[in-house]
C-alpha cells in the first residue's frame, strides 16, 4: 500500500480495497449469541465476547456505515453486568460463547471453549474480571440520542462500579487486580508482581500451555504467573462474598496481589468519564454528568501529581500495597495523550521526544509496546516489545488532539508518519493480533521485515480503517 498515493483515484482505489476486506474480515467473526450478536476477536482462537475488542468492533462498523451491527455489538456487552453484590455494575472483561441455544453448532471449537472458561472463572456466562473502560466513547461515537437513552443506566452503571470499587486508596487513581484487565496482559509493567507470584513455587489450578494461540510468542512463566494471580484473585473475591473478610481487607489484599495504576489506565478513565458527561448532558442528565466530569478531572490532577517523573520527563505506573514505581517505560503515556487536556503541552513535549527517538520507540514498525533500550524488549514478543494497531490508534487520536488544542505541528508531523507506517504494516502482514516493531528505522536487516503473529483475521486491526480515514482527513 503506498502511503501517500499522489493520484487522488489510485487513493481512492486503495481506501475501496481496505474498506472491503475489513467488511470481510468482521464478517467472517460475527456470531449470533443468546441475547444478541457480537464479532469474535478472532475465529477459533478467541471464540467469545471481549469487551475492548467489542468497543473497536463497533468504532469500525460505524466507519462502514453499518449501524445497526454497530449498535448490537455495543448492546450485547451488557448481557452479563453483574446485577448484585458489591460488584454490581461491573461489565465482564469475556462474555462466554458455546452454552446457549445453537452457539455450539455455530462454532464447536469455541463450545468445548466454553467449558474450558466456565471450570476456570466458576461462572456460566463470563469472567470475574473487566478490561479498559473504552465502552462510552464508543457509545458516544458510534450512538444517537436513542441508543444513549437506551444505555445510560447500564452505562453509568458499569462507570460507577469503577468509582466506587477501584480506587481503594480514594487517590483518585484508579487500580488494576489482574494483568488481563490490563489489556496489555504480558507487559513488563507487571513483572515484579508475576516473579513475587512465581517465587511461592505453586502451581495454577487450571494451567494454560498456550496451545489455542500458537503462533503467539508468549513467556511461558510469565503465563503461569497470571493463572496464579487468577486462583489467589477468585480467592480473595470469594472470601468477601462469603463475609469471611470486610471489604477493606479484601482491598488490601487486591492491591498487595497487583494493585496496578497504569498511566494508560487513567487516560482510559479521563476520557470515557467525559464522554459519558458528554452523553449525560444531551439527554438531560446534568447532575450525573457534572459529577463524572469532575471526577475526570480529579484523576488527570492526580496523574500528574503522582506519576510523573519530571528528571525522566515521562509518566510511570505504579503497583503494590505501599505503592512502589514501575520504572519501565512503555506506550502508556503516549496513550495518555488522547484524553483531553490531562497531558500538560511541556510535558507532552517531552514525551514527543521519546516517541521520535529511534532507540526507544521509533522503531521501523512503531510503536513498539515496550522501548527498545529497555532488558525486556523483544520486537516479535506478545505485550514485550511487539506493535499493536490499537496503541497506535489511541496515540494517533492524542497527537491530532495535541495539535487541536496546542498547536504543536511537530505531533501532526509525527502522526502523519505513524499512520502511514501502521497501514503498511497491516497491508504487508495482513490483519494479525500483532506485530514486529522491528529495529532502528533507517536499519536494512533482518529485524525490519514486516510480520504479524497470533490468529489471522484478527478483528480489531480493521481499525486501520479508521487510520487511514485520519489520513485523508485530520491528517490530510
Amino acid at each position: 500500500m503506498a502511503i501517500p498515493d499522489p493520484t487522488p483515484g489510485a487513493r481512492a482505489a486503495l481506501r475501496a480495497d481496505l474498506t472491503a476486506r475489513v467488511t470481510d474480515l468482521l464478517s467472517s467473526n460475527r456470531v449470533v449469541a443468546a441475547g444478541g450478536r457480537y464479532t469474535r476477536p478472532a475465529r477459533r482462537t478467541y471464540p467469545h465476547q471481549w469487551l475492548w475488542d467489542s468497543c473497536f468492533h463497533a468504532i469500525v462498523y460505524h466507519q462502514l456505515g453499518d449501524r445497526a451491527l454497530a449498535h448490537d455489538e455495543l448492546r450485547a456487552l451488557f448481557r452479563a453486568q453483574v446485577s448484585s453484590g458489591p460488584d454490581r455494575g461491573r461489565l465482564p472483561h469475556m462474555t462466554f460463547f458455546g452454552g446457549g441455544p445453537g452457539e455450539a453448532d455455530q462454532d464447536p471449537e469455541g463450545a468445548r471453549a466454553y467449558a474450558r472458561e466456565v471450570s476456570l472463572w466458576g461462572d456460566p456466562r463470563a469472567s470475574t474480571i473487566t478490561q479498559p473502560p473504552i465502552v462510552a466513547e464508543a457509545v458516544l461515537r458510534v450512538g444517537d440520542a436513542a441508543l444513549w437513552r437506551e444505555l445510560w443506566r447500564p452505562l453509568a452503571a458499569y462507570y460507577d462500579w469503577w468509582l466506587r470499587r477501584r480506587d481503594p486508596r480514594g487517590e483518585h487513581l484508579y487500580v488494576s487486580f489482574h494483568m488481563w484487565e490490563i489489556g496489555a496482559d504480558a507487559t513488563p509493567r507487571g513483572d515484579a508482581a508475576c516473579q513475587r507470584l512465581l517465587a511461592t513455587g505453586r502451581s495454577p489450578r487450571q494451567p494454560d500451555d498456550a496451545s489455542h494461540n500458537p503462533t503467539a510468542r508468549k513467556r511461558a512463566d510469565m503465563l503461569t504467573a497470571r493463572y496464579l494471580m487468577h486462583d489467589d484473585l477468585r480467592g480473595i473475591d470469594g472470601d468477601e462474598l462469603a463475609e469471611r473478610i470486610d471489604e477493606a481487607e479484601a482491598q488490601r489484599r487486591r492491591l498487595r496481589l497487583l494493585g496496578h495504576v497504569g498511566v494508560d489506565m487513567q487516560a482510559y478513565l479521563v476520557r470515557n468519564l467525559s464522554d459519558l458527561a458528554t452523553i449525560g448532558e444531551a439527554i438531560g442528565e446534568a447532575a450525573a454528568a457534572a459529577r463524572y466530569r469532575a471526577e475526570a478531572a480529579a484523576i488527570a490532577a492526580a496523574v500528574n501529581r503522582d506519576l510523573w517523573d519530571e528528571e525522566a520527563g515521562f509518566y510511570f505506573d505504579r503497583w503494590d500495597e505501599p505503592s512502589q514505581v514501575i520504572r519501565v517505560r512503555t506506550p502508556a503515556p503516549f496513550v495518555a495523550l488522547y484524553a483531553g487536556d490531562l497531558v500538560p503541552p511541556g510535558r507532552a513535549a517531552r514525551l514527543l521526544d521519546a516517541l521520535a527517538d529511534p532507540d526507544r520507540f521509533w522503531t521501523r514498525w512503531p510503536i513498539p509496546t515496550v522501548a527498545r533500550d529497555e532488558p525486556s524488549y523483544d520486537p516479535d514478543d506478545y505485550w514485550r516489545g511487539s506493535t499493536w494497531l490499537n496503541v497506535n490508534w489511541f496515540t494517533l487520536r492524542g497527537l491530532i488532539e495535541l495539535h487541536r488544542r496546542a498547536e504543536v505541528p511537530r505531533a501532526l508531523e509525527l502522526a502523519r508518519e505513524l499512520a502511514r507506517r501502521t497501514c503498511e504494516l497491516v497491508d504487508l502482514a495482513g490483519f494479525r493480533e500483532y506485530y514486529r516493531a522491528g529495529g532502528r528505522a533507517a536499519a536494512d536487516d533482518a529485524t525490519t521485515a514486516p510480520a504479524g503473529f497470533g490468529p489471522d483475521g484478527f478483528g480489531w486491526s480493521g481499525i486501520v480503517l479508521d487510520v487511514f480515514r485520519m489520513l485523508d482527513e485530520e491528517l490530510a
